[in-house]
């Protein structure tokens, strides 16, 4: 698969209404620009053995607790999926693929690995993107939550959660429901693309990081800071009419943002350019 099927797939996959769609295709899709022999339905067909797996483990459990503990135990300590401390930043852990085949990630991609398995076994699970740490929520219609912290292989409480992100932030991010409320697919998908966008600047992959960036603004176009974002990279990449595009854009929908003097400067720049 060519990087450009690969984006025309994601960009065909994207108009799925929600509901519908494969958040662990769409996953793998964002890898596939980046390998070329990926073969999406290899990783799906994999995904559907080991729902299979965990299906026949927690068909007997009525008590949510158990099924999320039997969950866990198949994945974390039977599969051995963890987190990758030691090379945290390494661009690799975004990329399902990689995830599945080295048995390491960060929060977002396990917790998508997580969900992908669970739903298709038939459990009552969403991803929630609470800042600074990607959970997983187990939420049945008929008892209490159970938050799944998938890159420590560990089960948390509403409260546990309020204190992970206390330590995170040393107190200045306050939790309140709406942090721990399940995030739709296409945020998912977009928390992926920008972790990736934001390795990628750091290390002067412009390219990469501009691709990144035009697949978060396919997954909502209505994102008006990426607008901006977008627009810098081209106009480090001397993409000037693009820039000046993104530029436009991004003023029009936020006339007087905190960064409209530079924004506005570099528009000026632009437009002499261009001009």
């Amino acid at each position: 698969m060519t990087p450009a099927e690969a984006r025309d797939a994601f960009t065909r996959l994207l108009q799925t209404p929600e509901a519908e769609l494969d958040l662990a295709e769409a996953a793998l899709l964002i890898a596939a620009e980046e390998y070329h022999d990926l073969r999406p339905a290899v990783y799906l067909n994999q995904i559907a053995r080991m729902s299979n797996e965990l299906k026949q483990r927690i068909r007997a459990e009525v008590e949510p607790r158990r099924v999320v503990e039997k969950a866990n135990a198949y994945l974390f300590e039977e599969l051995h999926f963890k987190g990758n401390r030691d090379e945290y930043y390494d661009p690799r852990n975004s990329f399902l693929n990689e995830v599945m085949d080295r048995r390491v990630g960060i929060p977002i991609t396990l917790a998508v690995l997580y969900v992908a398995v669970g739903e298709r076994a038939g459990l009552p699970v969403r991803g929630v993107g609470m800042p600074g740490h990607f959970l997983v929520k187990y939420a049945p219609a008929s008892t209490g939550e159970i938050f799944v912290d998938a890159f420590n292989g560990r089960s948390l409480t509403r409260e546990e959660c309020a204190k992970m992100l206390n330590e995170m932030y040393g107190g200045e991010v306050k939790m309140r429901p709406a942090l721990l409320e399940p995030s739709t697919k296409r945020q998912v998908l977009a928390r992926i693309l920008n972790n990736l966008k934001s390795l990628y600047l750091s290390r002067g992959d412009l390219p990469r990081a501009l691709a990144a960036s035009d697949r978060i603004m396919l997954t909502d176009p209505h994102l008006t800071s990426e607008w901006r974002d977008r627009g810098m990279i081209h106009f480090q990449m001397h993409h000037d009419s693009e820039a000046l595009k993104d530029f436009t854009q991004y003023l029009a929908v936020r006339p007087e943002p905190e960064d409209a003097p530079r924004v506005k400067q570099l528009r000026g720049q632009l437009i002499s350019r261009v001009n």
